[in-house]
């Protein structure tokens, strides 16, 4: 359900020009966004999403969940539940290496919020003993000295707060701040301790509207709708400068350089931060503004990103109301019109009849050389619970303008329907939902990409058939050098059965 009455740009001061400007930028620049929220004096004067994504899905927040976390912090306290002067080494005594440092000793949940508790160097933390393994990592700085980011270090809030209520945050939050906010899903996925504790730190997925409501909730320094529910002294203190980040040890710089607070960043507009999430997961606070940005994405290039809002969309809000124009109607279209380029290129009428019927089987003698299952050969950076079977066999077939993938794996069977037509074809298997298209690339040559519609991206596969067989090769449709959630790409044979 929203909650934000839709304007038009122009009845809150914002030129309809401006947004259409950032959004285009945006596309000649080759960033992949997925949604867009601008709402200024509490109203929403722009919204859209690019298709196949859409309002209904919930979408990966990865840092984005640290805020939530942090708030989460800030109910406990409000509560007395815990302080912010605590220590690490009285809440987990059952957790400390033998040898505990003087720095170790001296770690606060204030230096955790901050990111500021002494590592130089973030563990992996996913492991069953991820928080021993947090403790005995060095503690070379003396804490709230040296900025490090830190998921685990979130992760840690997370631990303390179960640890003093036996709720994960997002349970802790639902009466505080979800339930008030009509935030109806806020899933989080569990790290393998013995406790279950949730990944605060980078395992969230909200949908875009929700994500909104929150970011508004942080403009309004915990007021909704005229109640107080978090003390305004928190946000005074959590969405202001802790902490230096210029210069950091990992060289951050223009938009990551302007400072830390409580597990968010400033931002170079004054008085303003963002809750952050990998990839251009964003909510944007100008209070001097009266307004928010949130926005979802899936791209390395997040300062071009920031560079394309700061130099078309913030220019154009204004103090008064403007005038109507036809640029409301522009843009209106524009927002109904969004899509990801889908897969464009001729039928094979000759292949696709030839493909029906046939059944390929795996050529691999061990798991190790086979072909992982769907959920890990689609991926969609974001997901952690993936299904880690083995496809032994698979067959198409072709309907009207679709081409339907069935995939065997460990004796069960997952279908996906691609759309020849130019667009794309939701399906649902295993209880997950993908959208997908298809074209030929040339004879015996057939791509498919597909999208994990609750996760960031998707994976581009090319099947290459020959007399014998096909070769099936899958690429991340999120450009970039490694990366969260990110699996290698595979080049698998099979054979005409």
């Amino acid at each position: 359900m929203e909650y934000f009455e839709n304007v038009t740009p122009e009845s809150v001061g914002i030129a309809s020009s401006g947004i259409i400007n950032f959004i285009d930028d945006v596309r000649k620049k080759g960033i992949e966004q997925h949604s867009l929220m601008i709402i200024r004096h509490g109203k929403c004067c722009a919204k859209g999403w690019w298709k196949p994504y859409g309002p209904e899905y919930l979408h990966p927040l990865y840092s984005f969940s640290k805020t939530f976390t942090a708030t989460a912090i800030g109910f406990a306290e409000q509560e007395g539940l815990l302080s912010l002067d605590e220590k690490l080494v009285d809440l987990f005594p059952d957790k400390l290496p033998e040898e505990v440092s003087e720095n170790l000793r001296e770690v606060t949940l204030h230096d955790l919020l901050i990111m500021g508790c002494g590592h130089e160097t973030e563990i992996d933390g996913l492991s069953p003993d991820w928080i021993r393994e947090f403790l005995a990592h060095p503690f070379l700085h003396k804490p709230g000295t040296f900025y490090k980011y830190n998921t685990a270090g979130t992760n840690m809030l997370a631990a303390v707060l179960k640890r003093k209520t036996g709720q994960d945050v997002t349970e802790f939050l639902r009466p505080r701040l979800l339930d008030p906010l009509g935030i109806d899903t806020l899933y989080c996925y569990h790290l393998p301790d013995e406790d279950s504790t949730e990944l605060g730190g980078g395992g969230m997925k909200l949908t875009t509207e929700n994500m909104a409501r929150f970011t508004y909730f942080l403009l309004h320094k915990g007021n909704w709708e005229g109640r107080q529910l978090l003390n305004k002294d928190w946000f005074d203190r959590a969405c202001t400068k802790q902490i230096e980040t210029a210069n950091d040890s990992e060289g951050h710089t223009d938009e990551w350089a302007n400072g830390y607070g409580y597990q968010c960043w400033m931002c170079s507009l004054p008085e303003s931060f963002r809750a952050d999430g990998a990839y251009g997961q964003f909510g944007f606070v100008y209070p001097t503004l009266d307004m928010i940005v949130v926005m979802t994405s899936a791209t390395d290039r997040t300062q071009a990103l920031i560079d394309s809002m700061m130099d078309y969309l913030i220019p154009a809000v204004h103090d008064q109301v403007l005038a109507e124009s036809e640029d409301s109607g522009k843009l209106s279209l524009l927002l109904e019109n969004l899509s990801l380029p889908v897969c464009a290129g001729d039928r094979c009428p000759v292949m696709e009849k030839r493909l029906n019927g046939q059944i390929y089987l795996t050529t691999a003698v061990s798991p190790e050389q086979g072909c992982s299952s769907m959920e890990i050969l689609i991926g969609g950076s974001g997901n952690f619970d993936l299904f880690r079977g083995e496809i032994t066999r698979m067959s198409f077939s072709v309907k009207d303008d679709c081409i339907y993938w069935k995939v065997y794996e460990n004796q069960e069977t997952r279908e996906i329907a691609a759309s020849l037509a130019h667009r794309f074809e939701i399906s649902s298997t295993n209880g997950i939902l993908y959208a997908a298209s298809a074209r030929w690339r040339s004879f015996g040559v057939l791509e498919m990409e597909i999208r994990r519609l609750d996760a960031l991206s998707g994976s581009r596969i090319i099947f290459r058939f020959s007399e014998n067989g096909l070769t099936l090769t899958s690429d991340d449709t999120l450009v970039t050098a490694g990366g969260l959630g990110l699996f290698p790409k595979q080049t698998v044979p099979f054979r005409l059965e």
